[in-house]
């Protein structure tokens, strides 16, 4: 017994305490002697021989039997233990599966000691879902090693549990990780098909990092049929998925895979880029598989560029972690890649030593990789004159070549994968095969509930459809009313303006027309009652009558036009025809002419404004000839040219030039009233030549 600090301290208790210690990942082994040395020297008894320090080492080493060379075993029951402590079985198990993936590549043994555990805690609580995902770490752990029937027996158990329960992602993963078993054995057609279901599962449940593995598995074995577009489209898709949910460990892996691809499909610029990348990450998360990789694809891109040097240094790194990890899978790859770099060099003999050490590495399913490896030593002993070792190795390459199997495989693979790009692109839904289905009777019964579903979603759309329907109706109702209120509003407003404009037209008729037309009566009366001697009062009198008989004439106008809201062609015709008469009797010498070519449309329909504007220009160009052109004949012609209204007033009188012209009111008015409209006026005249108004609509 020792003692410290007057307490008993028992082996037990030590024992604790170095579990405690150990389950510490992260102090290494100096640390851990300097706390034992420290925690026996403050133990109240303990041999005095063993006071000084190496032999104090010494005796710790043998007790605690040899703490630096602990089992696999150990090192599985110390993190279980650890797991267990203060925590209860559910979390433990997760702690468990947490920790599988740091060592299922390192240390398998342990990986395989944690998923063994994990079972048992698992049946312990009878917690299906939680042993679904023991099962397929213990899977995992048999893949690794080569065990694949027994890593095959083991997801399909998972699978029936998750079939039982339900649980979708559960059997996701199981086709996940059965493809990878069947791409290992090359049987290229089983794992499209795993792949492809994984991944559809993964995308309806949203299982964005699954999806993320399915997608690059999927890329990987693209890979292996020389699709290399196609690869590289789902292995970015898996980057962008893995960067968005912050797997770092899977955006290595991606970065890796990249590498590969644009490694075949001639890019070395890209290759060596993303192959940096992912050494940075592989580096950084202290991923020692992940590195190796990495410099195996360095390696494998400098061999395919000819620099051999770069080749065999990084090809070399990746080998010294290969044997650190113990892997037979990964050995074989980088064997077989050394063997590669050195036939290419030229340095056969150690092409032919690193081939034969890839072909011990290599499992018996792997057929075509034996055959290239064949292949390749056929051809180095052939260099070196060794012809019965080359012939040997011919044929045994030739017996494993079945190149028409293979051929058929691919092709199987390829028409697998062509099926669900063609689905994908044309978006359709396809009707699901019920999956590894144990009876017939769940099959059936999932498609009566499938047609229940149909029948009530038909039903619903019936009911949404006809609710649209009588809610479109409902709306258009409501539209016509009030399309209806609104056109009544319309009416109401214009009676109203139309009784405006009456009572304005009788105002002005009955008060300003009766005013004016006193003021001519008295002036008449002033004239004839009156000897007026004197001419200019008489000129003057003579005038104010004629100004205000025109103002009658213009306030007629103006009624006429405020008692219509449209003011059609004929109206406005009526109105020039009985002006130009009124003027004839003005001056009866002098010819009028008033000409509506045929092509005009007579029906068409001017605004009041309109109307009034364009009747009062020919009225004053007509009035302007009468008084100033002093010319023998007036014409006014109305023509039709392209979709404009054109009205031609001219005479053949003395006409005036243009520039030189003191423009007055009249000319003025007539283009204002013209560009009020939106028309155009032209004024053509000559000294001697007469004038020409052309008014464009």
């Amino acid at each position: 017994m020792i003692k410290r600090n007057s307490q008993p301290i028992t082996l037990n208790l030590f024992k604790l305490y170095l579990n405690r210690i150990k389950s510490n990942r992260l102090i290494n082994n100096h640390i851990l002697v300097m706390l034992l040395i420290n925690f026996f020297k403050k133990a109240s008894v303990i041999p005095s021989v063993i006071k000084n320090r190496m032999y104090l080492m010494l005796f710790l080493f043998f007790i605690t039997g040899g703490l630096f060379g602990q089992s696999n075993k150990q090192i599985a029951d110390s993190i279980v233990a650890n797991a267990k402590l203060n925590n209860s079985d559910s979390l433990a198990i997760q702690i468990i599966h947490r920790d599988f993936f740091k060592y299922c590549y390192s240390k398998p043994e342990v990986a395989r000691g944690l998923a063994d555990a994990s079972i048992e805690l698992c049946d312990k609580r009878g917690d299906d879902f939680l042993m679904i995902r023991a099962l397929l770490r213990h899977g995992i752990y048999y893949d690794i090693i080569g065990k694949k029937d027994s890593a095959l027996l083991d997801y399909n158990k998972a699978y029936k549990i998750a079939n039982k329960i339900d649980d979708i992602d559960g059997k996701a993963s199981v086709y996940n990780n059965k493809g990878l078993i069947y791409w290992n054995s090359e049987n290229y057609n089983e794992a499209m098909e795993n792949y492809l279901s994984s991944l559809k599962i993964f995308e309806e449940t949203d299982n964005k990092k699954s999806q993320a593995n399915s997608l690059n598995n999927i890329g990987l074995l693209l890979k292996e049929l020389k699709r290399y577009k196609e690869s590289k489209n789902y292995h970015i898709r898996a980057l962008k998925l893995r960067k968005s949910i912050e797997d770092t460990y899977g955006v290595g892996a991606s970065y890796t895979n990249l590498s590969q691809v644009y490694s075949y499909i001639d890019y070395p610029d890209s290759t060596i880029y993303y192959s940096h990348k992912a050494f940075k990450i592989k580096e950084k998360i202290g991923d020692k598989r992940g590195l190796g990789i990495v410099y195996n694809n360095l390696g494998q891109e400098y061999n395919i560029l000819k620099q051999f040097d770069s080749s065999e240094y990084y090809l070399k790194k990746a080998d010294k972690i290969y044997d650190e990890l113990k892997s037979k899978k990964l050995k074989a790859t980088n064997s077989s890649a050394l063997g590669s770099m050195y036939f290419n060099s030229g340095n056969f003999k150690q092409s032919i030593k690193y081939s034969e050490a890839a072909l011990n590495f290599t499992s018996e399913d792997e057929i075509f990789t034996q055959f290239k490896i064949r292949r390749r030593l056929a051809y180095a002993y052939m260099n070196l004159n060794a012809y019965k070792n080359s012939v040997d190795n011919f044929d045994i390459a030739l017996t494993l070549k079945d190149s028409i199997a293979k051929q058929n495989e691919v092709v199987a693979t390829q028409e697998v994968f062509e099926k669900y790009q063609s689905a994908e692109k044309q978006k359709q839904i396809l009707i699901q095969r019920a999956e590894l289905a144990e009876q017939d009777l769940i099959i059936q019964k999932r498609n009566y509930q499938i047609y229940g579903l149909l029948g009530l979603a038909l039903i619903l759309g019936l009911i949404g459809y006809l609710f649209y329907n009588q809610q479109k109706l409902k709306n258009a109702q409501l539209q016509k009313e009030n399309e209806l209120k609104d056109a009544l509003l319309k009416i109401e407003t214009q009676n109203k303006l139309q009784e405006q404009r009456l009572r304005i037209s009788r105002d002005l008729h009955d008060n300003i027309g009766a005013q004016l037309t006193f003021i001519i009566s008295s002036i008449d009366n002033l004239k004839y009652g009156f000897d007026i001697k004197d001419e200019k009062l008489n000129t003057k009198l003579e005038t104010i009558s004629d100004f205000t008989s025109g103002t009658i004439y213009e306030l007629r106008d103006t009624i006429w036009a405020m008692n219509k809201s449209e003011i059609t062609f004929e109206d406005l015709q009526s109105r020039i025809s009985n002006y130009i008469e009124k003027a004839h009797l003005y001056d009866s010498n002098i010819r009028f002419d008033f000409n509506v070519d045929d092509s005009v449309d007579v029906n068409k329909k001017f605004t009041s404004v309109e109307g009034m504007n364009i009747h009062r220009v020919v009225q004053e160009a007509i009035h302007n000839s009468l008084k100033y052109a002093n010319a023998t004949t007036i014409e006014v012609e109305v023509s039709k040219v392209v979709s404009n209204l054109v009205f031609k007033i001219s005479d053949n009188g003395k006409g005036f030039d243009i520039t030189n012209v003191k423009r007055g009111n009249g000319l003025n008015n007539m283009e204002k009233r013209v560009r009020s409209i939106g028309g155009e006026i032209v004024i053509i005249s000559k000294e001697n030549s007469g004038t020409e108004i052309i008014v464009t609509i």
